[in-house]
Protein backbone atom coordinates (compact mmCIF):
# COMPACT_ATOMS: atom_id res chain seq x y z
CA UNK A 1 0.00 0.00 0.00
CA UNK A 2 2.95 2.81 0.99
CA UNK A 3 4.61 1.41 -2.13
CA UNK A 4 1.51 2.15 -4.37
CA UNK A 5 0.53 5.63 -3.03
CA UNK A 6 4.32 7.16 -3.22
CA UNK A 7 4.31 5.54 -6.78
CA UNK A 8 0.73 7.55 -7.10
CA UNK A 9 2.50 10.54 -5.67
CA UNK A 10 5.43 10.46 -7.52
CA UNK A 11 2.96 10.47 -10.99
CA UNK A 12 1.12 13.41 -9.94
CA UNK A 13 4.24 15.67 -8.98
CA UNK A 14 6.04 14.88 -12.08
CA UNK A 15 3.05 14.95 -14.70
CA UNK A 16 1.99 18.44 -12.75
CA UNK A 17 5.64 19.76 -12.57
CA UNK A 18 6.01 18.95 -16.66
CA UNK A 19 2.06 20.35 -17.35
CA UNK A 20 3.27 23.25 -15.33
CA UNK A 21 6.11 23.52 -17.34
CA UNK A 22 4.68 23.35 -20.42
CA UNK A 23 2.11 26.22 -18.91
CA UNK A 24 4.68 28.33 -17.90
CA UNK A 25 5.62 28.19 -21.86
CA UNK A 26 2.61 28.46 -23.00
CA UNK A 27 1.92 31.62 -20.76
CA UNK A 28 5.38 33.10 -21.84
CA UNK A 29 4.51 32.76 -25.65
CA UNK A 30 1.22 34.76 -24.73
CA UNK A 31 2.67 37.17 -22.69
CA UNK A 32 4.42 37.51 -25.93
CA UNK A 33 1.93 37.42 -27.99
CA UNK A 34 -0.35 39.93 -25.87
CA UNK A 35 2.78 42.43 -25.68
CA UNK A 36 2.79 42.32 -29.86
CA UNK A 37 -0.72 42.95 -29.94
CA UNK A 38 -0.50 46.04 -26.97
CA UNK A 39 2.62 47.24 -28.45
CA UNK A 40 1.88 47.13 -32.28
CA UNK A 41 -1.83 47.61 -32.38
CA UNK A 42 -2.76 49.10 -28.86
CA UNK A 43 -5.00 48.19 -25.59
CA UNK A 44 -7.49 48.57 -27.44
CA UNK A 45 -7.54 45.70 -29.97
CA UNK A 46 -6.00 43.21 -26.87
CA UNK A 47 -8.69 44.63 -25.16
CA UNK A 48 -11.45 43.61 -27.79
CA UNK A 49 -9.18 40.38 -28.12
CA UNK A 50 -9.65 39.54 -24.78
CA UNK A 51 -13.72 39.77 -24.96
CA UNK A 52 -13.53 37.61 -27.91
CA UNK A 53 -11.34 34.75 -26.55
CA UNK A 54 -13.61 35.60 -23.27
CA UNK A 55 -16.83 35.16 -24.80
CA UNK A 56 -15.55 32.13 -26.88
CA UNK A 57 -14.79 30.22 -23.78
CA UNK A 58 -17.54 31.06 -21.74
CA UNK A 59 -20.23 30.09 -24.34
CA UNK A 60 -18.60 26.76 -24.72
CA UNK A 61 -18.70 26.05 -20.98
CA UNK A 62 -23.02 26.50 -21.40
CA UNK A 63 -22.64 23.95 -25.18
CA UNK A 64 -20.91 21.13 -23.01
CA UNK A 65 -23.25 21.38 -20.27
CA UNK A 66 -20.86 20.13 -17.77
CA UNK A 67 -20.00 16.98 -19.66
CA UNK A 68 -15.82 17.08 -19.52
CA UNK A 69 -16.06 17.32 -15.63
CA UNK A 70 -18.00 13.90 -15.41
CA UNK A 71 -15.97 11.93 -18.24
CA UNK A 72 -13.28 10.42 -15.19
CA UNK A 73 -15.77 8.68 -13.22
CA UNK A 74 -17.09 6.86 -16.09
CA UNK A 75 -13.70 6.13 -17.86
CA UNK A 76 -13.15 4.33 -14.19
CA UNK A 77 -16.11 2.93 -13.86
CA UNK A 78 -16.38 1.38 -17.32
CA UNK A 79 -13.05 0.40 -16.59
CA UNK A 80 -13.70 -1.98 -13.77
CA UNK A 81 -17.19 -2.60 -15.23
CA UNK A 82 -15.80 -3.80 -18.64
CA UNK A 83 -19.24 -3.05 -20.33
CA UNK A 84 -17.59 -1.45 -23.76
CA UNK A 85 -20.82 0.50 -24.84
CA UNK A 86 -21.30 2.75 -22.01
CA UNK A 87 -18.82 5.16 -23.09
CA UNK A 88 -19.36 5.37 -26.42
CA UNK A 89 -23.11 5.65 -25.52
CA UNK A 90 -22.23 8.72 -23.46
CA UNK A 91 -20.22 10.12 -26.15
CA UNK A 92 -23.39 9.82 -28.44
CA UNK A 93 -25.08 12.38 -26.04
CA UNK A 94 -22.35 14.56 -25.68
CA UNK A 95 -22.62 15.12 -29.27
CA UNK A 96 -25.96 15.52 -29.62
CA UNK A 97 -26.61 17.83 -26.68
CA UNK A 98 -23.62 19.68 -27.24
CA UNK A 99 -24.80 20.62 -31.68
CA UNK A 100 -28.08 21.59 -29.74
CA UNK A 101 -26.94 23.44 -27.10
CA UNK A 102 -24.33 25.79 -29.88
CA UNK A 103 -27.65 26.49 -31.59
CA UNK A 104 -29.71 27.39 -28.74
CA UNK A 105 -26.37 29.98 -27.17
CA UNK A 106 -25.06 30.95 -30.38
CA UNK A 107 -28.24 32.41 -31.76
CA UNK A 108 -28.82 34.78 -29.11
CA UNK A 109 -25.40 35.59 -28.31
CA UNK A 110 -25.39 36.77 -31.77
CA UNK A 111 -28.34 38.81 -31.87
CA UNK A 112 -27.32 40.71 -29.23
CA UNK A 113 -23.98 41.44 -29.75
CA UNK A 114 -25.40 42.87 -33.54
CA UNK A 115 -27.90 44.84 -31.36
CA UNK A 116 -25.65 46.11 -29.05
CA UNK A 117 -25.53 49.94 -28.95
CA UNK A 118 -22.87 51.69 -28.61
CA UNK A 119 -20.03 48.63 -29.99
CA UNK A 120 -17.70 49.60 -33.05
CA UNK A 121 -17.92 47.27 -36.23
CA UNK A 122 -14.49 45.77 -35.93
CA UNK A 123 -15.55 44.98 -31.94
CA UNK A 124 -18.81 43.09 -33.01
CA UNK A 125 -17.15 41.39 -35.83
CA UNK A 126 -14.80 40.19 -33.28
CA UNK A 127 -17.34 38.99 -30.84
CA UNK A 128 -18.99 37.51 -33.78
CA UNK A 129 -16.27 35.60 -34.37
CA UNK A 130 -15.66 34.73 -30.47
CA UNK A 131 -19.54 33.01 -30.70
CA UNK A 132 -18.30 30.84 -33.92
CA UNK A 133 -14.78 29.48 -32.09
CA UNK A 134 -17.54 28.54 -28.93
CA UNK A 135 -18.31 25.27 -30.50
CA UNK A 136 -14.96 24.55 -31.36
CA UNK A 137 -13.77 25.05 -27.70
CA UNK A 138 -16.79 22.89 -26.58
CA UNK A 139 -14.86 19.84 -28.67
CA UNK A 140 -11.84 20.66 -27.49
CA UNK A 141 -12.65 20.51 -23.71
CA UNK A 142 -14.72 17.56 -24.49
CA UNK A 143 -11.53 15.50 -25.97
CA UNK A 144 -9.28 16.52 -23.37
CA UNK A 145 -11.29 15.80 -20.61
CA UNK A 146 -11.24 12.15 -22.28
CA UNK A 147 -7.75 12.12 -22.76
CA UNK A 148 -6.50 13.19 -19.15
CA UNK A 149 -9.73 10.37 -17.73
CA UNK A 150 -7.26 8.11 -19.98
CA UNK A 151 -4.33 9.15 -18.80
CA UNK A 152 -3.08 10.88 -21.90
CA UNK A 153 -2.13 13.71 -19.89
CA UNK A 154 0.03 15.03 -22.67
CA UNK A 155 -2.72 14.99 -25.44
CA UNK A 156 -4.87 16.09 -22.72
CA UNK A 157 -3.25 19.39 -21.97
CA UNK A 158 -0.36 20.39 -24.59
CA UNK A 159 -2.66 21.54 -27.16
CA UNK A 160 -4.83 23.71 -25.65
CA UNK A 161 -1.95 24.79 -23.14
CA UNK A 162 0.71 25.21 -25.70
CA UNK A 163 0.52 24.91 -29.20
CA UNK A 164 -2.46 27.13 -29.58
CA UNK A 165 -0.38 30.32 -27.77
CA UNK A 166 2.25 29.15 -30.03
CA UNK A 167 0.91 28.95 -33.46
CA UNK A 168 -1.24 32.24 -32.66
CA UNK A 169 2.10 33.90 -31.96
CA UNK A 170 3.64 32.68 -34.98
CA UNK A 171 0.88 34.13 -37.66
CA UNK A 172 0.68 37.35 -35.63
CA UNK A 173 4.66 37.97 -35.45
CA UNK A 174 4.82 36.72 -38.76
CA UNK A 175 2.38 39.63 -39.89
CA UNK A 176 3.98 42.01 -38.38
CA UNK A 177 7.43 41.28 -39.60
CA UNK A 178 5.58 40.92 -43.06
CA UNK A 179 4.26 44.95 -42.40
CA UNK A 180 0.66 43.11 -42.46
CA UNK A 181 -2.09 45.40 -40.74
CA UNK A 182 -4.38 43.39 -38.29
CA UNK A 183 -7.06 44.39 -36.26
CA UNK A 184 -9.15 42.32 -33.29
CA UNK A 185 -11.05 40.49 -35.92
CA UNK A 186 -8.31 39.15 -37.68
CA UNK A 187 -6.45 38.11 -34.66
CA UNK A 188 -9.19 36.53 -33.12
CA UNK A 189 -10.04 34.47 -36.62
CA UNK A 190 -6.61 33.13 -36.65
CA UNK A 191 -7.42 31.84 -33.53
CA UNK A 192 -10.68 30.45 -34.43
CA UNK A 193 -8.43 28.29 -37.33
CA UNK A 194 -5.51 27.04 -35.19
CA UNK A 195 -8.12 25.91 -32.14
CA UNK A 196 -10.09 24.12 -34.96
CA UNK A 197 -6.80 22.07 -36.36
CA UNK A 198 -5.67 21.13 -32.84
CA UNK A 199 -8.99 19.69 -31.83
CA UNK A 200 -9.35 17.98 -35.25
CA UNK A 201 -6.11 16.35 -34.14
CA UNK A 202 -7.01 15.49 -30.82
CA UNK A 203 -10.16 13.81 -31.90
CA UNK A 204 -7.95 11.85 -34.73
CA UNK A 205 -6.00 10.79 -31.57
CA UNK A 206 -8.10 9.57 -29.49
CA UNK A 207 -9.71 7.61 -32.31
CA UNK A 208 -6.67 5.43 -32.61
CA UNK A 209 -5.04 5.59 -29.37
CA UNK A 210 -8.00 5.80 -26.78
CA UNK A 211 -9.79 2.77 -25.18
CA UNK A 212 -12.42 0.53 -27.23
CA UNK A 213 -15.26 2.58 -25.88
CA UNK A 214 -14.01 5.66 -27.74
CA UNK A 215 -14.39 4.34 -31.05
CA UNK A 216 -17.12 1.63 -30.37
CA UNK A 217 -20.66 1.83 -31.45
CA UNK A 218 -23.06 -0.20 -29.42
CA UNK A 219 -25.53 -2.51 -32.07
CA UNK A 220 -28.45 0.28 -31.79
CA UNK A 221 -28.33 1.00 -28.21
CA UNK A 222 -28.90 4.29 -26.49
CA UNK A 223 -28.39 5.56 -23.06
CA UNK A 224 -32.11 4.97 -21.05
CA UNK A 225 -34.18 8.10 -20.53
CA UNK A 226 -33.21 7.14 -16.16
CA UNK A 227 -29.61 7.10 -17.43
CA UNK A 228 -29.40 10.44 -19.74
CA UNK A 229 -31.77 12.27 -17.20
CA UNK A 230 -29.17 11.19 -14.38
CA UNK A 231 -25.70 11.97 -16.72
CA UNK A 232 -27.76 15.60 -17.19
CA UNK A 233 -28.01 15.99 -13.22
CA UNK A 234 -24.57 15.22 -12.49
CA UNK A 235 -23.37 17.43 -15.44
CA UNK A 236 -25.59 20.07 -15.27
CA UNK A 237 -24.06 21.74 -12.32
CA UNK A 238 -21.04 21.59 -13.16
CA UNK A 239 -21.52 24.28 -15.71
CA UNK A 240 -21.17 27.03 -12.87
CA UNK A 241 -18.48 24.72 -10.98
CA UNK A 242 -16.39 25.27 -14.74
CA UNK A 243 -16.97 28.91 -14.73
CA UNK A 244 -14.94 29.30 -11.23
CA UNK A 245 -12.48 26.68 -11.83
CA UNK A 246 -11.46 27.52 -14.96
CA UNK A 247 -13.11 30.43 -16.50
CA UNK A 248 -13.39 33.11 -13.14
CA UNK A 249 -10.51 35.24 -15.02
CA UNK A 250 -13.15 35.34 -18.41
CA UNK A 251 -16.19 35.98 -16.28
CA UNK A 252 -14.72 38.70 -14.68
CA UNK A 253 -12.82 40.04 -17.73
CA UNK A 254 -15.98 40.24 -19.46
CA UNK A 255 -18.03 41.99 -16.78
CA UNK A 256 -14.72 44.49 -16.26
CA UNK A 257 -15.78 45.58 -20.19
CA UNK A 258 -18.86 46.45 -19.36
CA UNK A 259 -18.29 48.83 -16.68
CA UNK A 260 -14.34 50.30 -17.99
CA UNK A 261 -13.18 51.25 -21.70
CA UNK A 262 -12.00 48.76 -23.80
CA UNK A 263 -8.54 50.02 -23.03
CA UNK A 264 -9.10 50.12 -19.59
CA UNK A 265 -10.36 46.50 -19.36
CA UNK A 266 -7.38 45.06 -21.42
CA UNK A 267 -5.01 46.82 -18.78
CA UNK A 268 -6.99 45.04 -16.07
CA UNK A 269 -7.01 41.54 -18.06
CA UNK A 270 -3.09 41.04 -18.11
CA UNK A 271 -2.88 41.45 -15.07
CA UNK A 272 -6.04 38.66 -14.63
CA UNK A 273 -4.00 36.83 -16.79
CA UNK A 274 -0.74 36.75 -15.34
CA UNK A 275 -2.28 36.03 -12.35
CA UNK A 276 -4.28 33.26 -13.62
CA UNK A 277 -0.87 31.97 -15.93
CA UNK A 278 1.35 31.92 -12.83
CA UNK A 279 -0.63 29.68 -10.42
CA UNK A 280 -1.55 27.07 -13.09
CA UNK A 281 -0.28 24.47 -10.38
CA UNK A 282 -3.27 25.11 -8.59
CA UNK A 283 -5.32 24.11 -11.70
CA UNK A 284 -3.66 21.57 -13.13
CA UNK A 285 -2.89 19.75 -10.23
CA UNK A 286 -6.45 19.46 -9.45
CA UNK A 287 -7.43 17.66 -13.03
CA UNK A 288 -4.74 15.61 -12.71
CA UNK A 289 -5.76 14.19 -9.09
CA UNK A 290 -9.66 14.07 -10.10
CA UNK A 291 -9.17 10.01 -11.68
CA UNK A 292 -7.00 9.15 -8.51
CA UNK A 293 -9.54 10.61 -5.93
CA UNK A 294 -11.83 8.93 -7.99
CA UNK A 295 -10.61 5.95 -7.58
CA UNK A 296 -9.88 6.32 -3.89
CA UNK A 297 -13.84 7.37 -3.28
CA UNK A 298 -14.54 4.05 -5.07
CA UNK A 299 -12.51 1.94 -3.27
CA UNK A 300 -13.58 3.92 0.00
CA UNK A 301 -9.82 4.44 1.03
CA UNK A 302 -10.54 7.90 2.82
CA UNK A 303 -6.68 7.50 4.11
CA UNK A 304 -5.52 7.39 0.11
CA UNK A 305 -7.77 10.68 0.03
CA UNK A 306 -6.74 12.51 2.58
CA UNK A 307 -3.14 11.57 1.22
CA UNK A 308 -3.66 12.97 -1.93
CA UNK A 309 -5.41 16.06 -0.64
CA UNK A 310 -2.59 17.26 1.52
CA UNK A 311 0.39 16.74 -0.45
CA UNK A 312 -1.38 18.24 -3.54
CA UNK A 313 -2.57 21.20 -1.33
CA UNK A 314 1.08 21.58 0.17
CA UNK A 315 2.22 21.57 -4.04
CA UNK A 316 -0.18 24.11 -5.06
CA UNK A 317 -0.19 26.44 -1.77
CA UNK A 318 3.88 26.32 -2.61
CA UNK A 319 3.69 27.22 -6.59
CA UNK A 320 1.40 30.44 -5.82
CA UNK A 321 3.42 31.90 -2.70
CA UNK A 322 6.22 31.34 -5.13
CA UNK A 323 3.93 33.05 -8.06
CA UNK A 324 3.93 35.76 -5.06
CA UNK A 325 7.23 36.78 -4.42
CA UNK A 326 7.70 36.86 -7.99
CA UNK A 327 5.65 39.45 -9.38
CA UNK A 328 6.80 41.36 -5.89
CA UNK A 329 9.91 41.92 -7.54
CA UNK A 330 9.35 41.67 -11.57
CA UNK A 331 5.89 42.85 -11.78
CA UNK A 332 5.98 46.36 -12.49
CA UNK A 333 8.94 45.66 -15.07
CA UNK A 334 6.45 42.93 -16.66
CA UNK A 335 3.47 44.75 -17.33
CA UNK A 336 5.86 47.09 -18.44
CA UNK A 337 6.66 45.49 -21.35
CA UNK A 338 2.88 45.88 -22.54
CA UNK A 339 3.23 49.45 -22.31
CA UNK A 340 4.12 52.18 -19.56
CA UNK A 341 0.26 52.46 -19.55
CA UNK A 342 -0.05 48.76 -18.59
CA UNK A 343 2.19 49.72 -15.10
CA UNK A 344 -0.89 51.10 -13.36
CA UNK A 345 -1.95 46.92 -12.46
CA UNK A 346 0.56 46.82 -10.69
CA UNK A 347 -1.14 46.26 -7.30
CA UNK A 348 -3.91 44.87 -8.94
CA UNK A 349 -2.03 42.38 -10.02
CA UNK A 350 -0.21 41.30 -6.89
CA UNK A 351 -3.77 41.38 -5.21
CA UNK A 352 -5.30 38.79 -8.20
CA UNK A 353 -2.33 36.31 -7.48
CA UNK A 354 -3.45 36.99 -3.08
CA UNK A 355 -7.01 35.09 -4.40
CA UNK A 356 -4.94 32.19 -6.02
CA UNK A 357 -3.18 31.59 -3.01
CA UNK A 358 -6.66 31.37 -1.33
CA UNK A 359 -7.71 29.48 -3.90
CA UNK A 360 -4.80 27.18 -3.36
CA UNK A 361 -5.75 26.78 0.22
CA UNK A 362 -9.12 25.72 -0.12
CA UNK A 363 -8.06 22.63 -1.99
CA UNK A 364 -10.01 20.48 -4.88
CA UNK A 365 -13.53 21.37 -3.02
CA UNK A 366 -15.63 21.34 -6.58
CA UNK A 367 -13.80 17.75 -8.12
CA UNK A 368 -14.38 16.00 -4.57
CA UNK A 369 -18.15 17.52 -4.56
CA UNK A 370 -18.64 16.07 -8.37
CA UNK A 371 -16.77 12.58 -7.89
CA UNK A 372 -19.35 12.50 -4.70
CA UNK A 373 -22.10 13.28 -6.59
CA UNK A 374 -22.67 16.26 -4.74
CA UNK A 375 -22.66 19.13 -7.86
CA UNK A 376 -26.22 20.13 -6.93
CA UNK A 377 -25.47 21.06 -3.52
CA UNK A 378 -22.83 23.60 -5.43
CA UNK A 379 -25.07 25.38 -7.26
CA UNK A 380 -26.32 28.06 -4.94
CA UNK A 381 -22.18 28.59 -3.85
CA UNK A 382 -22.14 29.92 -7.82
CA UNK A 383 -24.87 31.50 -8.17
CA UNK A 384 -24.35 33.84 -4.96
CA UNK A 385 -20.31 33.89 -5.60
CA UNK A 386 -21.36 35.49 -9.41
CA UNK A 387 -23.38 37.86 -7.93
CA UNK A 388 -21.24 38.80 -5.12
CA UNK A 389 -18.46 39.05 -7.81
CA UNK A 390 -20.69 41.87 -10.05
CA UNK A 391 -21.74 43.41 -7.01
CA UNK A 392 -18.52 44.28 -5.67
CA UNK A 393 -17.07 45.18 -9.45
CA UNK A 394 -19.42 47.61 -9.22
CA UNK A 395 -19.43 49.21 -6.62
CA UNK A 396 -15.53 48.69 -6.12
CA UNK A 397 -14.19 49.65 -10.37
CA UNK A 398 -15.76 53.04 -10.25
CA UNK A 399 -13.90 54.54 -7.58
CA UNK A 400 -10.90 52.40 -7.57
CA UNK A 401 -10.49 51.02 -10.94
CA UNK A 402 -7.78 47.82 -11.38
CA UNK A 403 -7.42 48.04 -7.61
CA UNK A 404 -11.07 47.54 -7.10
CA UNK A 405 -11.20 45.11 -9.49
CA UNK A 406 -8.96 42.94 -7.54
CA UNK A 407 -10.68 43.48 -4.50
CA UNK A 408 -13.71 42.04 -6.01
CA UNK A 409 -12.06 38.83 -6.99
CA UNK A 410 -10.32 38.82 -3.69
CA UNK A 411 -13.88 38.63 -1.15
CA UNK A 412 -15.06 36.37 -4.22
CA UNK A 413 -12.71 33.90 -3.95
CA UNK A 414 -12.66 33.87 -0.05
CA UNK A 415 -16.44 33.78 -0.04
CA UNK A 416 -16.74 30.60 -2.36
CA UNK A 417 -13.69 28.86 -0.83
CA UNK A 418 -14.86 28.84 2.71
CA UNK A 419 -19.08 28.05 1.28
CA UNK A 420 -17.63 24.99 -0.58
CA UNK A 421 -15.40 23.80 1.90
CA UNK A 422 -17.73 23.74 4.43
CA UNK A 423 -19.87 22.17 2.15
CA UNK A 424 -17.62 19.16 1.27
CA UNK A 425 -17.09 18.48 5.09
CA UNK A 426 -20.56 18.53 5.55
CA UNK A 427 -21.75 16.15 2.94
CA UNK A 428 -18.61 13.67 2.84
CA UNK A 429 -16.74 14.10 6.00
CA UNK A 430 -13.09 14.95 3.32
CA UNK A 431 -11.02 17.75 4.79
CA UNK A 432 -9.35 19.04 1.34
CA UNK A 433 -8.19 22.30 2.47
CA UNK A 434 -6.03 24.31 5.13
CA UNK A 435 -9.18 25.99 6.30
CA UNK A 436 -10.82 24.16 9.51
Amino acid sequence: MIEKLVRLLSTLFATSFLLTLARLAGAGTGIILQILIARYYGAGVLGTYYLALSLAGILSIFMSMGYPWILAPIVAASEMEKPATVLADFLKLVRKDAVLLSVVFAVPAVLLIWLYPGAGLDQRLALLIGVATAPVYTAMRVCGSLANAMKFFRMANLPELLLRPVLTLMFVAAAIALAVQLNSVSIVAINFFIALALTIWMALFLSKNAAPGFAARSDGGQLSARETSKLRRLAVPMIFSTLFVNMFADVDILMIGLILPAEEAGIFGVAMKIAALLVFAVQITHQILLRDASNAHLNVDRQQMHQIMRKANLFTIGSSVASFVLMLVFGRFLLGLFGPEFQAAYFALLGLIVAQIIRAAAGPAIQILMITENQRTGIPVYICSGIVLLLSNLALVPAYKYEGAAAAVIITTLFWSLWLNYLVRRKTGYQVSVFR
